[in-house]
């Protein structure tokens, strides 16, 4: 049998030989294009993770709702009202979790005496404080009340209304 010899001085290629070596070459080139769709499918989804639109980081107003025992209360301007008689107008700090502070709230001067309806909470004052300007998206926040012991709060707690808040009180039983 005769070889054939191109201008190159190799051999010839037969046309199945031909094929096979653009078929290597296709998959080869299909295998990188894989590659890098699956990186940038990954680069794009990491930083829409970090991003994360879906989070409502707009500052809003919370409300911390906290009760003072009746004892400790005397008669406000009003029949139903009360003041403290002791740490009146306190502030209400928040901070996140690193303990840089967001915003913070004074409580207000005179609190709503509870009646029946609130069960172990009956004859104690109820005062609202809000906190207006908390930056959204934290997920955990630390509230602290007139410097004194600090306590870890989801946003969903912060963002909760007054009128839901007062509701858990009917509800809660007191821990001595």
């Amino acid at each position: 049998m005769i070889d054939f010899m191109n201008t190159g001085g190799e051999p010839a290629r037969t046309a199945v030989e031909q094929d096979a070596s653009l078929a290597k070459a296709r998959q080869s080139n299909r295998r990188v294009l894989a590659v890098i769709s699956v990186l940038v499918v990954g680069a794009v989804a990491a930083a829409v993770w970090w991003w994360a639109p879906w989070v409502d980081r707009s500052p809003f107003t919370a409300y911390d709702v906290s009760v003072a025992p009746g004892k400790y209360t005397d008669p406000g301007s009003a029949a139903d009202s009360c003041i403290r008689t002791a740490s009146s107008e306190e502030e209400t700090v928040i901070y996140d979790e690193d303990g840089h502070k967001l915003a913070a709230g004074r409580d207000p001067r005179e609190g709503q005496r509870l009646g029946p309806e609130f069960g172990d909470f009956a004859g104690d004052c109820m005062f609202i404080t809000r906190i207006d300007g908390v930056p959204g998206g934290e997920g955990t926040y630390v509230r602290q009340w007139g410097g004194g012991t600090k306590t870890e709060l989801g946003e969903d707690e912060l963002r909760m209304s007054v009128e839901e808040q007062r509701e858990r009180f009917k509800t809660m039983k007191k821990t001595d």
